[in-house]
């Protein structure tokens, strides 16, 4: 018996593919090449689905947005983007006259020697307490105060006016990133409304605006606080302030 023997099977029905004359002169360089091309198309089909689907997105956004803009038309219509865009542009800037108007006759309602920035609904950057007549009674007067929100103002301010016997028929308040202007029609009671009531209430109406009025509702002065103006009674030919 021999040490070693070897065995060979061989399977006739098993085919061997043998390399192609290409590949064997080039060395198989065209297989790699095949590859990378492989590679290309797949990358370009995908940067390509990016594509498609970034333009999606992109134009949901933008439909989005005319959405929105035909909301803001009394009647909006189906119509193409530009002639939309030209309706609310038209839309808004008749807004905007109207806004105009409507602060010019809030201002003539008022006295006509008011500017119309005084007479501004909405609060300013300037600490202040205005008084100012009101129609042609002679009992009634127009408080304006203007100051940062706080907690307990109105209460300040209604003590203030009840301070010289007075009481409130009108009141309008607009508060604007934390700045607050209460507007508030007062009438004088029965012997009331003399040069010392107003003294007094111009005295109050100060301590308000710089919140150390007596039983504030903070309890503390606000720290950074503008230096109050209080203005007196305004006519159609004078204004001072103290």
């Amino acid at each position: 018996m021999h040490p070693f023997q070897s065995f060979c099977y061989l399977n006739q029905d098993v085919h061997v593919p043998e390399p192609s004359l290409v590949n064997m002169m080039d060395g198989g360089e065209s297989i790699l090449s095949s590859a990378s091309e492989t590679k290309a198309i797949i990358s370009t089909e995908s940067s390509c689905k990016s594509h498609k689907e970034t333009e999606r997105r992109r134009r949901q956004r933008i439909n989005a947005h005319l959405s929105t803009l035909r909301t803001l038309l009394p009647s909006p219509t189906k119509t193409d983007k530009a002639s939309l865009l030209a309706q609310v542009v038209h839309h808004v800037r008749d807004l905007k006259m109207k806004a105009v108007g409507s602060a010019r006759q809030y201002s003539n309602d008022c006295s006509s020697g008011l500017e119309l920035e005084e007479n501004w609904p909405y609060p300013g950057e300037v600490d202040e307490a205005t008084l100012s007549c009101f129609g042609h009674e002679e009992k009634m007067i127009k408080v304006s105060v203007c100051c940062e929100d706080r907690p307990g103002l109105n209460m300040d301010l209604t003590r203030a006016i009840k301070s010289v016997r007075a009481r409130a028929v009108r009141a309008e308040m607009m508060t604007v990133a934390g700045r607050t202007k209460s507007v508030v029609v007062m009438r004088w009671d029965s012997g009331c409304g003399g040069e010392e009531d107003v003294g007094i209430l111009k005295r109050a109406l100060n301590a308000v605006v710089e919140n150390r009025a007596p039983g504030t509702g903070s309890g503390q002065v606000v720290q950074g606080n503008k230096r109050a103006r209080v203005f007196g009674l305004v006519s159609d030919v004078d204004r001072y302030r103290i």
